[in-house]
């Protein structure tokens, strides 16, 4: 049994990996890699040894019944699977246990640690005017090139975003936040997330900042927390510093937190797609049910070119997708943002919501598992706190039975 959960710890990673731009590039499909994970798991698990839960069979039904609705209305049977990789995600999670978990925290972790410092080598491989040893399509048709140790899609003569394993750097910092707030969440040594959060800010995101500042207000940090990511980081600033990175800083990531003329973030690039977004929705109510067509849900391209861009904020899932589709993401958008009313450690929980608004990805591949673990760790803690004393009995329904989480 201990076998098998760590086996599955180590698909869970997989899967957080297979999003990268290679895949795709191969033309390997994301349902390819679910049923090739399905297949290992019926050979390591028998498959009367899986176990359906209820909730998870409520769940599955209800998704794959409402994106009938929207099958029938495009006429299109691809909607039916639209939710699959929604639903293999909660698959994996009813299946784990604590060693599933655990397993799949400190490989993610190591492995996040090992791509980070590949962005670093990349960074300074770009900044002494190393060329990409080659270049690839990203799904959005931009170039994405490799730097050695490390993907971008953001390239500025000696400069780059890096993105390590991902298509772009935004995708990493997302990885990145999405394990520290699974370690806080459980209980995990503080030092080591926040080695990760400093080290993330390589990829100069936005949304690394905003993440890491919900995450400072939900922890309290430790001396010896703090000498730890101290020691760890004062290396890496003198080496951007030797290397002139800061200006690199000062332009790509903090000036874009200056105000406009007009008012607005300097890198902010997410406030028109929601207004088209918003437009589109007004003018075509429809939307708000279906989505806008069957191109904004499988070919992204042809979307860009029948729509104006609507994608990447908190109203595109709607307005791309539909309701009949969509629901599960507002509804895992309301529970990270009310979850801070019963603690302020669930902060990192409110943090991770606030990336989710500008990576509204809940159904796509390798990101809805990064949410719904950090979900369901949430919605766990929350109900094991206010769970009745030792030695009386527990709720008969409820998250318990997803994921035995005690903090180590």
């Amino acid at each position: 049994m201990l076998t098998q959960q760590r086996i599955l710890g180590s698909i869970m990673v997989l899967s957080i990996v297979m999003i990268g731009p290679v895949l795709p590039y191969l033309g390997i499909r994301g349902i390819v890699l679910v049923v090739a994970f399905l297949a290992a798991l019926v050979v390591v698990f028998r498959v009367g040894d899986m176990p359906i839960r209820r909730w998870f069979l409520g769940f599955a039904v209800t998704a794959f019944l409402l994106s009938c609705v929207s099958a029938m209305y495009w006429m299109d049977v691809r909607y039916v699977f639209a939710p699959m990789f929604l639903v293999f995600s909660l698959f994996l999670i009813q299946l784990a246990n604590e060693q599933a978990l655990d397993t799949f925290l400190s490989v993610a972790t190591v492995l996040m640690l090992i791509v980070l410092i590949g962005s670093i080598i990349g960074v300074v491989l770009a900044l002494n005017g190393v060329q990409p040893l080659f270049e690839i399509p990203n799904n959005d048709g931009r170039p994405n090139y490799f730097f050695y140790t490390t993907f971008t899609n953001s390239w500025w003569g000696s400069i780059i975003r890096p993105s390590g394993i991902y298509d772009e750097a935004g995708a990493l910092s997302f990885m990145v936040c999405s394990i520290a707030a699974l370690r806080s969440l459980r209980g995990r040594d503080s030092k080591v997330t926040w080695i990760l959060l400093g080290l993330g800010f390589v990829t100069l995101s936005l949304a690394h900042l905003v993440y890491v500042f919900f995450h400072v207000l939900a922890e309290r940090l430790r001396f010896r927390n703090i000498a730890g990511i101290f020691v760890t980081l004062v290396p890496l600033v003198l080496l951007v510093g030797y290397l002139g990175g800061y200006d690199i800083v000062e332009k790509r990531l903090l000036g874009r937190v200056t105000i406009t003329e007009a008012g607005r973030l300097a890198g902010d690039n997410r406030t028109q797609r929601l207004v088209n977004a918003a437009e589109h929705l007004a003018e075509n109510p429809k939307s708000v049910l279906f989505g806008a067509h069957p191109s904004c849900r499988f070919d992204y391209l042809t979307c860009k070119e029948k729509f104006p861009l609507m994608g990447e904020n908190p109203l595109s899932p709607l307005a791309l997708q539909g309701i009949f589709l969509s629901w599960p993401y507002y509804l895992a958008l309301g529970a990270l943002f009310l979850a801070p009313l019963f603690g302020r450690q669930y902060l990192v929980s409110f943090g991770f919501g606030a990336l989710l608004l500008q990576r509204p990805y809940l159904l796509d591949m390798g990101y809805s598992l990064a949410c719904c673990l950090v979900l369901v760790a949430t919605l766990h803690n929350i109900v094991a706190k206010r769970s009745p004393r030792p030695g009386t009995p527990k709720p008969a329904a409820g998250i318990d039975p997803v994921l035995h989480l005690r903090a180590k």
